[in-house]
């Protein structure tokens, strides 16, 4: 009896060595998955998120004497499109390009007829794809709708 009682033992140490033994290697590959993530540069990391270079405004003016105006940071390479979308989202609003990637509508304001949307940067009216134009700090966006 005495050495069954041994045997016993024996196999329960045994047991509880293989159930430390893998907590020890998960707890091992835990800490090396939290380090992996959380380590600078990796992108989970904060110091990935994109850098504000300035400010730039931007107003729309729907022609009827209704502007909404909207300011904000912009990063490098953003472009005017990038911009109307923060303003779209900021402002609650919608916007639709035509085949042409040139602003077909606003806000449900079609253009069409003798009117049409219109983009200004710094006061100087582009003739450009507004998504190939890049933002500068303190720029100064346009979209206006008027006469061709």
């Amino acid at each position: 009896m005495f050495k069954f009682k041994k045997i016993i033992k024996i196999s329960q140490t045994k047991k509880n060595d293989s159930i430390l033994i893998l907590s020890a290697v998960l707890l091992l590959i835990l800490s090396g998955l939290l380090v992996f993530l959380f380590s600078p540069g990796q992108y989970l990391s904060l110091s990935s998120a994109p850098k504000i270079i300035g400010g730039a405004s931007l107003t729309i003016d729907f022609g009827n004497g209704e502007k909404r105006a909207f300011e904000g940071g912009i990063i490098k390479n953003e472009t005017l499109i990038d911009v109307l979308n923060q303003a779209a989202r900021a402002g609650d609003f919608s916007y639709k390009l035509n085949e042409e990637s040139d602003l077909a509508s606003i806000g449900g304001l079609v253009g069409g007829g003798k009117k049409s949307w219109h983009w200004y940067l710094n006061e100087k009216k582009i003739n450009r794809q507004p998504g190939e134009i890049t933002v500068k700090p303190n720029d100064r966006i346009l979209i206006k709708y008027e006469s061709r």
